[in-house]
Order: C-alpha cells, then structure tokens, then sequence
C-alpha cells in the first residue's frame, strides 16, 4: 500500500485559537490518524495543510503590524 511521508515537522504544539498544529498545520484527529489514512486521504490532508499555512500566516502577520 503507497503512503505518503508524514508532514509532522517536530514543532507540534496545537494552537488553541486555529486548533492546528503550529509546525505541520494537522488537527490532532488527522494527527492521531496519519498512518491509518489511505493514500488519497492523506493526499487531500496534504493540499488543505497549505491552504491552512496561508490562512494562518496571513492572519499573523496582519495581527502583528
């Protein structure tokens, strides 16, 4: 079965305003269920991570000017 390398970052702290993780963007749940999720579940976690970093890096940066 094809797996996709885990986009764990080793930061892992949750934020408690987003509820993501603040290294690889995962909520604990697609955390928890990383290495159970088939391919294409994984893929799908994988393109909604970088829609999330944008989000998140967007709305830091207009918080901190």
């Amino acid at each position: 079965m094809k797996k996709l390398v885990s986009p764990c970052t080793s930061v892992c702290r949750i934020s408690v305003k987003s509820g993501f993780c603040e290294g690889c963007f995962r909520t604990r749940d697609e955390i928890s269920r990383w290495r159970k999720l088939d391919y294409e579940e994984q893929k799908k976690i994988l393109a909604q991570l970088k829609e999330r970093r944008g989000v998140i890096q967007r709305f830091t940066r207009r918080r901190t000017r």
